[in-house]
């Protein structure tokens, strides 16, 4: 549950976002933008948190008193290789964390962290990930939180839908766009199965 340390919202005074090419960085940054909020975004372009000198690079570009949220991720994770990486770009943001303390740090992760028969999910549900993916937004939440030198606040969405979604999977975005073509929309069985699903402008 967030516990918020002041009384009165107060927007900070920049936000740095880790994973500026992804959708859900993407729509967090338009959204810091429409709040007149001062953002760096940076991609992998800008910043490669998988070199070896990536976390001094990115020490050199915080402040004390940025937000920092991280979203960068190579997802799904479906294999070692793609674990050992994901995991070796928050390596780099600890280091970063190590010599400079933003005043917050917010780490976007999964519901991928609970086991799939656990339903529904509250506030006291265990992390207990059966798959790679959800082992590794688990470790890199420990990780984070092991350093995190202020506030960390952790969100753990569900599948996630939106206008610049570039994935096709079974719910809203394949609907949306079947509908958009004017062609028939297809459910699985007779409709009975539920899945939940966040609009990614609510996440940001």
């Amino acid at each position: 549950m967030l516990e918020h340390g002041r009384e009165t919202p107060r927007k900070p005074k920049r936000v740095v976002v880790l994973g500026r090419r992804g959708f859900v960085a993407g729509a967090i940054a338009a959204r810091l933008d429409g709040d007149k909020i001062d953002t760096l975004a940076l991609g992998s372009g800008e910043l490669d948190l998988t070199d070896a000198g990536a976390g001094a690079a990115l020490a050199g570009r915080l402040r004390d008193a940025d937000a920092l949220v991280v979203v960068s991720a190579l997802a799904p994770c479906k294999d070692v290789e793609a674990l050992m990486r994901n995991l070796a770009m928050v390596r780099s943001v600890c280091a970063a964390l190590e010599q400079v303390r933003p005043a917050h740090l917010v780490y976007i992760s999964s519901d991928a962290v609970y086991a799939d028969d656990i339903n529904p999910v509250n506030e006291r549900s265990c992390a207990a990930p059966t798959s790679l993916h959800g082992m590794m937004h688990a470790a890199r939440e420990r990780m984070l939180a092991s350093v995190a030198p202020g506030p960390i606040c952790v969100l753990r969405p569900s599948l996630l839908y939106g206008d610049a979604d570039p994935h096709n999977g079974y719910g809203p975005n394949r609907f949306r766009r079947l509908a958009a073509e004017g062609q028939e929309i297809v459910l699985f069985g007779e409709g009975e199965e539920k899945r939940d699903h966040v609009l990614i402008d609510d996440l940001a």
